[in-house]
């Protein structure tokens, strides 16, 4: 009798925990690949997170054809039954090299295993009539149904879609939503305090001679696009670092900060610190650093990035940025803000199927009271950056909006564009919003961003 492989079994385990628990799935993977320790091989890492994610993007589009080949509702299916047609009808349909007998053979001996015999003929049934392509569904009208068509389609929840197409053309919103279930690019920042920005070259080397990984450069000088998933096992590259994971936009986010010597900084929202240890790196040690995470998990994060890059001088505190009391004023604030996370739904696929409309008012709430406060605290002719990894009207614009309204005369608006690479100026709007949706021919993630001082 056929196992479930230890790939399909994290997998599959993933998939439960993130749907039917509301579980992070990069967390969820994290515990699963520490159970297994040396005997996970980096094969098995990467098909089970693949599996995962690609479940993840699809979820409605796969459930709704799942649903039209089955004569039984789903919905009053166990949660393996349901996981096991989900992940072995992505195999069938997505992932080429994977035969599809294993991917059916795999899904019903892991309801076997969990106790559920009597599905077995179902599951097997069931994936069996999908993996001969016996039947075609059709799809809402395109053009009757646009919203329902590109739900469907590119596998979003309807409310979403709904919400963009109010203010994006269906033709922008097409790639955009396509873009959304692609992959995102392996894309790493070099540390700059172990390699000079001008012999990336010579790292570049070495990853291909070490590790056999290929890279490319981006116009953003600290930016690589990696070939293939980074080896973040112990003694490589990753882990002696030399280079961090983070997104291109992310990484264009510290600079706007301008760091000058003697700065006293304070990182509002460290999260898993991709932008502080940034801002570290370009003080080049002559800056105060504060970071404040009120998330345990999220501050153990960034403690352990960077102490992997080399960095000891950081001030921390566990507290909610809200309740910061600072001995001196600061004369820099990074408000990498709490948000909803729509820009990086390719990083977070979960997003589409975990949050619902409301949680857009509710950090907008929260990202006014953040910004509140940083005025308060902040030092007169300090500058704040606000960052959001979202490109939504009332996380991004509006906040700036807001802020005009509400602080004349307390505030000056900065031009992001002289902070900026030349190439990616294009990303700033006429009302000096550094803003990129989803869907941009560079294939970055949506994100947000502005420049106030304090007058």
């Amino acid at each position: 009798m056929q196992k479930v492989s230890i790939a399909r079994k994290i997998a599959f385990e993933a998939l439960k925990d993130v749907m039917f628990k509301g579980k992070m799935p990069d967390e969820v993977l994290e515990g699963q690949y520490a159970q297994y320790g040396e005997n996970l091989k980096r094969i098995d890492r990467n098909f089970a997170k693949e599996i995962t994610y690609g479940c993840l993007r699809w979820w409605s589009k796969i459930y709704w054809i799942l649903q039209n080949t089955s004569s039984r509702k789903l919905d009053t299916c166990s949660e393996e039954v349901r996981i096991a047609l989900v992940a072995g009808t992505y195999q069938i349909f997505y992932l080429d090299r994977v035969p599809e007998r294993a991917a059916v053979n795999e899904s019903v001996e892991y309801v076997r295993e969990n106790g559920q015999k009597n599905a077995v003929p179902f599951v097997n049934g069931i994936l069996r009539q999908i993996a001969r392509r016996a039947a075609y569904f059709p799809k809402p009208d395109k053009e009757k149904s646009p919203v329902e068509y590109l739900s469907l389609q590119f596998a979003h929840p309807p409310w979403l879609v709904n919400r963009w197409i109010s203010h994006i053309n269906f033709a922008k919103l097409e790639v955009l939503l396509k873009q959304c279930n692609q992959p995102p690019p392996y894309t790493v920042r070099v540390n700059s305090l172990k390699t000079p920005l001008e012999q990336i070259s010579d790292f570049q080397n070495d990853l291909l001679r070490l590790e056999r990984c290929k890279s490319d450069r981006r116009p953003l000088r600290s930016a690589l696009h990696l070939e293939q998933a980074p080896d973040t096992s112990a003694g490589s590259i990753f882990d002696q670092g030399f280079y961090t994971i983070q997104g291109e936009s992310s990484q264009l986010i510290a600079p706007l900060l301008q760091p000058k010597p003697g700065d006293f900084i304070v990182d509002a929202c460290a999260g898993p610190g991709g932008k502080l240890t940034h801002l570290y790196e370009l003080g080049r040690g002559e800056i105060r650093l504060l970071a404040t995470e009120k998330e345990p998990s999220q501050m153990r994060k960034a403690k352990e990035n960077a102490s992997r890059l080399g960095i000891q001088d950081i001030q921390w505190q566990e507290i909610d940025f809200l309740d910061l009391k600072p001995d001196t004023p600061p004369d820099r604030i990074l408000l990498d803000a709490p948000c909803t996370g729509l820009g990086v739904l390719r990083r977070h696929p979960e997003g589409k199927w975990l949050k619902t409309p409301d949680i857009i008012p509710i950090m907008a709430e929260r990202q006014r009271k953040l910004l509140h406060h940083a005025l308060e605290i902040l030092k007169p002719g300090g500058e704040i950056v606000y960052s959001v990894c979202s490109f939504e009207p009332e996380e991004t614009t509006h906040q700036l909006e807001w802020l005009i309204a509400n602080y004349s005369g307390k505030i000056e608006v900065l031009s992001p564009m002289e902070r900026l690479p030349d190439y990616y100026k294009k990303y700033v709007t006429r009302n000096d919003v550094f803003l990129v949706y989803s869907g941009n021919p560079d294939g970055m993630d949506g994100f947000g961003a502005f420049i106030i001082k304090k007058l």
